[in-house]
C-alpha cells in the first residue's frame, strides 16, 4: 500500500468540512458558494480520498470542524450553477430586453423561466406601488405597468423605474431557484426601492411572482440585495447618520424567506462586500507648470470590498489631461474609473496631470479660495452578487487645490 499523501488528506478534510456548512445553515452570504467553488479544482484523486473520508469520519467531527476558528477565504469570482449566479448586464447578453419570448418560455414548463438583467431592461412589467395606497403620488413612479430603465440610464428626480440588481436564489427550502430583482425610483433626491421575485408569464413577458420588501426613505431604506448562503435573500438597510453625512453609517441585514417574518441576521451574516474605502489625494509640482494628482483608494476595512467607482469634478481653471472635460464641482461628479473588489488593506492609485490656466483667467472664486480637483468613491455598484457598501462616509472624499502661489 502506498504512503498516504498528508496534504491531499488535509485538503480533503477542508473540502468536506466547508461543504458540510451548507447542511447546517451557516452564515448567510453567497461567499459560501465561493468557498465550495474554490475547492472544485481538487477533483480527481482528491475526490477518491474524500469519498473514503465520508465513510470513515464521524458526523459530529466534521460539523464541529466546520464551525472552527479558521479564516474565511475570499469569495471566488465565478458563479455556481446550483444556487446562485451573477446577473448579466445588457452589454454581456447583447442588449437583450426586446420582449422577445425567451428560449423555453413558450413550452409551459413547470420550472419558472428566469430573466436576465438585459431581459428586464426595456420591458414593461406590473410592479407593486412605490407609495402603497397613496393614489396620485404613484403617478410620480408609475408601476402599472412600469417601463424598466437601466440603473445607469436615468437621473434622480425623473420618476424612471430602473433595475438596480438581479440575483438568483431559493426563497424556500426545497423550492426552485428564483430571480429576485431590486427596482428603484427617485422622485427627488432620495431613492425608493422594492425587491420582488420575477419570472416569465408564459406569453413572452415578465410578471411579479412574490413581493419581498418595499424600501422607504426613512423607516426601511433598502439599498441592496444579495443571495443568502442556503435559502432566502438578504436585504441591506442602512441607518442614516445625520445631515452632515460624516462618520460611520450603521446598517442592518435582514433575511427574507417565503412565509417567514423578516429575520435580522446582521450579527451572523458574512460581511463580504461591506468595506471602508478611504481616499487620499497628493499633489506634486512637476516643475513645468503642471502638477501631478495621485489619487489613492484604500480598503481600510477588514472585509473584501465589491465593485466601486471613482468620480471626479474640477474647477474650470484646471485641465486634467487624462480625464479632460470634468464637470465643475457645483454641477456634479463624473465617473472616471470603475474597479473590481479590493482586498482588506489593498490600495489602488491613479495619477493625473493637472494643467492650470493662467491665473488671470481664473474665476473670482477660484482666485480667492483656490481651484479644486475633487474625487469621491461612489457605491453601491450593482454588478455583483454580494453587497457593495462603504459604511464610512467621512473618508470617501479627497481633493487637491491650487492657489495663486502655486501658479505665479
Amino acid at each position: 500500500m502506498s504512503t498516504p499523501d498528508e496534504n491531499l488528506f488535509e485538503e480533503a478534510f477542508a473540502e468536506f468540512a466547508h461543504t458540510a456548512e451548507l447542511m447546517v445553515d451557516p452564515v448567510d452570504s453567497a461567499v459560501i458558494h465561493g468557498r465550495v467553488r474554490r475547492r472544485r479544482a481538487t477533483k480527481g484523486a482528491l475526490a477518491a480520498a474524500l469519498a473514503a473520508l465520508i465513510v470513515a469520519v464521524p458526523a459530529a467531527w466534521w460539523l464541529q470542524e466546520s464551525n472552527g476558528d479558521e479564516v474565511d477565504p475570499s469569495p471566488a469570482e465565478e458563479t455556481t450553477d446550483e444556487t446562485t449566479s451573477r446577473e448579466t448586464t445588457p452589454a454581456e447578453d447583447g442588449g437583450a430586453g426586446s420582449n422577445s419570448v425567451p428560449e423555453g418560455q413558450e413550452t409551459g414548463l413547470d420550472q419558472p423561466v428566469l430573466p436576465t438583467f438585459g431581459d428586464l431592461v426595456g420591458a414593461e412589467i406590473e410592479l407593486p406601488e412605490f407609495f402603497p395606497g397613496e393614489g396620485s403620488l404613484n403617478d410620480i413612479c408609475p408601476t402599472g405597468p412600469a417601463t424598466i430603465s437601466d440603473a445607469a440610464g436615468a437621473g434622480y428626480g425623473d420618476g424612471s423605474v430602473r433595475l438596480l440588481k438581479l440575483v438568483q436564489t431559493t426563497l424556500e427550502e426545497g423550492g426552485p431557484v428564483e430571480a429576485v430583482a431590486l427596482f428603484g425610483c427617485a422622485p427627488g433626491d432620495g431613492m425608493l426601492t422594492q425587491a420582488v421575485s420575477v419570472a416569465g408569464d408564459g406569453d413572452g413577458g415578465w410578471e411579479v411572482t412574490e413581493e419581498i420588501a418595499l424600501g422607504t426613505l426613512d423607516s426601511f431604506p433598502l439599498i441592496d440585495i444579495a443571495p443568502a448562503a442556503v435559502t432566502g435573500v438578504l436585504l441591506l438597510v442602512p441607518e442614516p447618520h445625520g445631515t452632515d453625512h460624516q462618520g460611520p453609517l450603521d446598517y442592518e441585514i435582514f433575511r427574507y424567506r417565503t412565509g417567514a417574518e423578516l429575520e435580522d441576521v446582521t450579527d451572523s451574516a458574512y460581511k463580504w462586500g461591506i468595506a471602508d474605502l478611504a481616499v487620499e489625494v497628493e499633489k506634486t509640482d512637476n516643475g513645468d507648470g503642471t502638477w501631478t494628482a495621485a489619487v489613492t483608494i484604500t480598503n481600510t476595512g477588514d472585509h473584501e470590498s465589491q465593485g466601486f467607482a471613482l468620480t471626479a469634478c474640477a474647477d474650470a481653471a484646471l485641465t486634467v489631461e487624462e480625464v479632460d472635460g470634468l464637470p465643475g464641482c457645483t454641477e456634479d461628479y463624473r465617473v472616471v474609473e470603475e474597479y473590481a473588489a479590493l482586498e482588506a488593506g489593498e490600495s489602488v492609485t491613479e495619477e493625473w496631470t493637472v494643467d492650470p490656466a493662467p491665473f488671470d483667467e481664473w474665476s473670482g472664486d477660484a482666485q480667492a479660495g483656490g481651484a479644486y480637483l475633487e474625487v469621491r468613491v461612489r457605491t453601491p455598484m450593482y454588478g455583483v452578487d454580494g453587497f457593495a457598501f462603504d459604511y464610512d462616509g467621512s473618508n470617501d472624499y479627497g481633493n487637491m487645490s491650487l492657489i495663486v502661489d502655486d501658479v505665479t
